[in-house]
């Protein structure tokens, strides 16, 4: 425990601040991050004493108050989540935290108030398209979420290693073919039109294709950007892969790249570094402090706005 001493300058004791919302929110966040699902619960429970939440707020507490194995808890806290227009029902079944609450009687209940949302959120979707790029998402995440373990179980320069990254790179081609041709045919299908996931598709596919088919491609997803159809922050990462690529200081930093002497991991030239934070808020994006944690680095460059 770190103690403050501090002087004392007159009789009167006053009591702590009382954390706001938003601080007991992230502490629910960072407890459940530390397996304290208790305390996780604990804190959304006086969060939302104060405010009501958001779905995915509710939807977090759930989790936490299952995995405290609080069923009581954790199925209010789903069904406000439903209340407030959970949608995501594949990732409420899938949801391993849930898992003790399949037996409940108000499970299937809850389910059908998702499925309801879903329902409402896709009544205008091309539902065809939504379902081809849907596939064509399987197909480029699959293989990248399993390279660790298999890089773990045969090693990084191994023959099994090559074979993977051939088959990965083989997938792509093959997704950049079909997802070219929506773009052709449709423009750079937005949100409203066939959801996130979907409209996900389209910009992670095209972040692993060449050069000159992100080039080719950057002012369409620019432009569904500004209509409010895609993700400002999809539209920075491609711009900074492009600007890599080319040799040219990335503007929000998402790219990372190794030390040619140390081979350390680290943060890929930035233009006007100062202001990288600036940019990364107005795209929605987080501090690059945080982001680069991931990678064990730490950013040092002082941060200023204009």
């Amino acid at each position: 425990m770190r103690i403050l001493l501090t002087l004392i300058v007159c009789t009167i004791v006053l009591p702590l601040q009382a954390q706001t919302f938003d601080e007991l929110i992230s502490n629910g966040g960072k407890l459940y991050d530390e397996k304290q699902y208790t305390e996780a619960g604990q804190a959304y429970d006086k969060a939302f004493a104060s405010n009501d939440g958001t779905a995915s707020q509710y939807y977090n507490a759930a989790c936490a108050w299952a995995l405290a194995e609080n069923a009581a808890q954790a199925t209010k806290y789903l069904d406000l989540a439903a209340d407030k227009g959970w949608k995501n029902v594949k990732h409420a079944q899938r949801d391993k935290d849930l898992t003790s609450l399949h037996t409940r009687q108000n499970w299937e209940p809850i389910l059908a108030k998702m499925q309801a949302n879903l329902d409402e959120y896709e009544k205008d979707f091309d539902k065809p398209l939504k379902e081809q790029l849907e596939k064509i998402y399987v197909r480029d995440q699959t293989l990248r979420q399993l390279y660790m373990d298999a890089e773990e179980k045969f090693g990084k320069d191994s023959d099994e290693m090559k074979y993977f990254w051939q088959l990965m790179a083989e997938q792509d081609s093959l997704n950049e073919v079909e997802v070219a041709r929506i773009i052709e045919e449709r423009g750079w299908v937005g949100i409203p039109l066939v959801g996130g996931q979907a409209n996900i598709t389209l910009w992670l596919v095209i972040q692993h294709a060449p050069l000159e088919t992100q080039e080719k491609y950057l002012p369409l997803l620019k432009a569904s950007v500004l209509k409010g159809e895609s993700s400002g922050s999809h539209l920075a990462l491609l711009e900074d892969r492009i600007q890599m690529r080319n040799g040219q200081p990335q503007t929000y930093g998402s790219q990372i790249t190794s030390d040619k002497e140390s081979g350390q991991q680290i943060v890929y030239e930035i233009k006007d570094p100062e202001y990288v934070n600036q940019r990364r808020k107005e795209v929605g994006l987080g501090p690059i402090q945080e982001y680069v944690k991931r990678w064990g680095i730490e950013w040092m460059v002082e941060q200023k706005e204009k």
